[in-house]
């Protein structure tokens, strides 16, 4: 048991090494020499828990992603008011990337660097997360709730200024992140809400917390 323990906790040790690593020098600015210096093991200790760098950032994506989708699904697919649900979407998906920035930015930034069935396997649990979001805004354009163009073009628009919170949030900066989240559901709520053109919109509600 205490070995079963100990080979958790080393390899726990080597996954937060690699996040802090390739966030900050990219994945291919990172190596595994890189990352059992930051964790004082010998390259053989590495190889033990992952045998390649693709398996290491594939880890990293396949954890942060599964995540996201966990954090997310359960208060966009409750029952309710469509912007509502996408309103708590929004939040939960801005509050992990705040809570988790390092690894959101890998996963954001180093898709590119996947190859063969690791890039698939991570796409589709890209786009399964995505159509969480889209699903919701496409009920709320066949409601009349919202008004937009493109469910794809205004999903893609969500997910990427979401994802700019893991780049610029501070924790010891001036907002928290409840409050970041809360305005970033107002501003996407109220650019999508529709408005009849013979009228003059009055504010939407804020999301209720």
């Amino acid at each position: 048991m205490a070995n079963r323990h100990g080979a958790r906790n080393t390899e726990e040790l080597i996954y937060r090494a690699a996040v802090e690593l390739m966030a900050a020098r990219g994945y291919h600015g990172t190596t595994l020499r890189d990352v059992a210096r930051a964790v004082g093991l010998q390259m053989s200790s590495i190889y033990h828990h992952f045998p390649s760098k693709q398996e290491l950032l594939l880890a990293v994506m396949r954890r942060t992603t599964r995540d996201l989708r966990a954090a997310v699904e359960p208060p966009i697919s409750a029952a309710g008011p469509v912007r509502e649900r996408l309103g708590a979407g929004i939040r939960a998906h801005v509050l992990f990337h705040a809570d988790r920035p390092l690894e959101t930015l890998v996963v954001d930034s180093e898709i590119r660097a996947l190859e063969g069935g690791g890039r698939e396997e991570i796409v589709a649990l890209r786009d399964a997360h995505d159509a969480l979001f889209r699903e919701v805004l496409e009920t709320g354009l066949q409601e009349g709730v919202f008004s937009f163009e493109d469910p794809h073009v205004a999903t893609n628009a969500l997910m990427t200024m979401c994802a700019g919170v893991a780049v610029w949030y501070r924790p010891d900066g001036r907002t928290s992140p409840p409050r970041i989240a809360d305005q970033f559901a107002r501003l996407y709520l109220d650019g999508i809400t529709a408005c009849p053109q013979t009228t003059s919109c009055s504010p939407a509600a804020p999301y209720p917390r």
